[in-house]
């Protein structure tokens, strides 16, 4: 982690974060560094601010924060960069950083490819021992309360989707929204566990935090613990024991009420955050259970209230590769035109594709009200505009768990009070993810004969249950080793992806087609295929 700090710091200083848009000669960079409670953080952030120290940098922590107060922190300090320790999902037996440039988005390719050249130099250097002090610029500044300054930001934005919407959240009537037992908050043991229940709760609305301090950070709860397309009938809630934190408080709830759901079809019962803060799932009563609201249609509900509430000209949504195709293909349903995009997963890409272009003189986006962006992917990260917390009318992009709750309760409550016609949510198309675990990820580059005999596979099996037309591959900036495959199967736009995913030994195939299926066994069959044909080549 000294090594990582140090190759960070050079590299910013000679470049800064922003490779396009470096900071002029003689500037001292300032890193802020934040962190959430995995067990040893307290020593790999020693050993980063040492190694950033080394490098030349200023440094200044923020404390525990969720990402997304990091962003906040980095722009109030009008910071070079900032690094999350290790702002993730992930259990917390891994760890890592992630580095923020200084307009709050995450680092590209570009630079940690540098970074990561540097980083082998210095540890291949027997010399560099870390002993003996730093840089002659580099030193280590007094600590900022991250976590103050995260909950007035967020307090802001609360605000801003009041204004955005028209509603008040205080006054507002939740009957028609949340089940009368309240929100049950799951916030996966991470910065917000403390807080967040409890300021939405003083706002009006009863929120009830069922996640635990004392447990590991990311156990058995939280938005990593959920999959977009899991659903629990009431059978299964009442009958089946739950190891995940919120299925197991709404399964309490519902025993505690003899097997009778005290809630109705639509209303959100529960809500589930990631460690770091960034990603958000909701849970919503349907006719014969509970299932998960993703990513997808949170987007799609702030569209509606936004489009609802005469906010509705020039949007534009960014979708990743793993985004139910019926979203986009239905964007017709808005009476304004809505621009869409496609782009790699992950949320860094989303705000890349969102962002003003790189030749242009200011990454932040501008406005005198919240600019009309929006990006998803249906694992519940959303990308949306942050007002800059010193410069008025300028507009970052973050992708923040606590935001989106907040931001899709109060399109949910304008949706439910208007008087007037509202856009109609799109009908789901069908997915499916299947995941194979334990590969050798460098076996699969997208481009491979694997990968050919996998789309030879695909095409063959798609082309016995219909009229396959239009086939082709795609290339998608941000996702190297990819094979994306889309066509249209009986007038239906259907698509196959197959990845590695960027942080486990996994490879993940997905099958996605925009419309419903006459028999969605046999795209569910096909998806095991893939993945099993997978297994045979990639685990050793």
């Amino acid at each position: 982690m000294r090594i990582a700090g140090k190759a960070t710091g050079l590299v910013i200083g000679e470049h800064g974060a922003d490779l396009e848009h470096p900071r002029p000669d003689g500037h001292v960079p300032l890193l802020v560094v934040g962190w959430d409670r995995r067990p040893r953080n307290a020593e790999l952030v020693d050993a980063l601010e040492q190694g950033l120290v080394e490098g030349g940098c200023r440094v200044q922590r923020v404390g525990e924060v969720p990402t997304p107060g990091l962003h906040h922190c980095l722009l109030e300090a009008d910071a070079d960069g900032g690094m999350m320790v290790p702002a993730s999902h992930t259990p917390a037996s891994d760890s890592g950083v992630k580095l923020f440039d200084r307009h709050g988005y995450k680092s590209m390719p570009a630079l940690e490819d540098r970074i990561s050249e540097v980083a082998w130099d210095l540890a291949a250097d027997a010399s560099d021992t870390g002993e003996g002090g730093g840089g002659a610029a580099g030193q280590t500044l007094d600590g900022i309360d991250g976590q103050r300054a995260y909950r007035m930001g967020l307090k802001r934005r609360l605000e801003l989707f009041e204004q955005m919407f028209g509603m008040d959240f205080k006054a507002c009537d939740w009957s028609d929204v949340v089940a009368p037992i309240g929100l049950l908050l799951d916030s996966s043991g991470g910065a917000a566990t403390d807080w967040l229940a409890a300021g939405i709760s003083q706002r009006g609305l009863t929120t009830v935090e069922v996640s635990d301090r004392e447990q590991e950070i990311n156990w058995e709860c939280g938005a990593g613990g959920l999959s977009p397309t899991d659903s629990w009938s009431h059978e299964q809630l009442v009958e089946d024991i739950h190891h995940h934190a919120l299925i197991r408080a709404v399964a309490d709830r519902l025993r505690e009420n003899d097997g009778m759901p005290p809630w109705e079809e639509g209303q959100l019962v529960g809500a589930a955050l990631d460690g770091d803060g960034d990603r958000c799932l909701l849970l919503e009563a349907s006719g014969g259970g509970v299932r998960v609201v993703d990513g997808d249609r949170m987007a799609d509900d702030i569209l509606r209230a936004a489009h609802a509430s005469g906010m509705s000209a020039g949007w534009t949504l960014a979708c990743t590769i793993e985004t139910d195709l019926a979203l986009p293909a239905s964007l017709d349903r808005f009476r304004e035109p809505v621009n869409c995009v496609q782009t790699a997963v992950g949320d860094r890409w989303l705000a890349h594709a969102l962002m003003p272009p790189e030749e242009a003189p200011e990454r932040l986006l501008w406005g005198e009200q919240v600019p009309a962006r929006i990006g998803c992917e249906d694992s519940g990260h959303l990308v949306m505009p942050a007002p800059h917390p010193t410069k008025p009318l300028l507009w970052s992009l973050v992708g923040d768990g606590a935001a989106t709750l907040l931001s899709v309760l109060c399109a949910r409550a304008s949706l439910a009070q208007s008087s007037g016609p509202s856009p109609v949510g799109f009908k789901a198309g069908w997915k499916r993810r299947v995941s194979v675990f334990g590969t050798e990820r460098d076996r699969w580059d997208g481009q491979n004969e694997l990968a050919e005999e996998v789309e030879r596979f695909v095409r063959k099996r798609l082309s016995e249950r219909g009229e396959l037309t239009d086939w082709h591959r795609v290339e998608v900036a941000g996702e190297p080793a990819l094979l994306l495959l889309e066509g249209r199967l009986d007038g239906a736009t259907v698509s196959v992806g197959v990845r590695n995913s960027g942080t486990e030994a996994k490879t993940s195939a997905s099958i996605r087609m925009s419309g419903e299926t006459l028999d969605g066994n046999i795209l569910d069959g096909l998806t095991v295929a893939v993945s099993t044909l997978l297994a045979q080549r990639l685990i050793p």
